[in-house]
């Protein structure tokens, strides 16, 4: 098991580099004007991707709580 945390936590240090496009990068980088872009950017990824889990978890929690109610009769 220790093994496999220090594998994930490698893998994720060494990706550092590679989570963004290289616009995004230089964006960031860069620290200019193109950086509110790029983190703009970023930020509406983030929530693209979270927006389906958080409706897929509000609706297996529904589910299993109706189950459970179900069940207690």
């Amino acid at each position: 098991m220790k093994r496999l945390f220090a594998v994930g936590v490698l893998g994720i240090v060494s990706a550092m580099s590679a989570l963004s496009c290289p616009a995004c990068k230089d964006g960031f980088s860069g620290g200019g004007g193109n950086a509110s872009l790029g983190e703009a950017y970023s930020w509406s990824v983030l929530f693209m991707l979270a927006v389906p889990l958080f409706i897929v978890t509000v609706f297996t929690i529904a589910v299993v709580r109706k189950t459970r109610a179900m069940r207690r009769g």
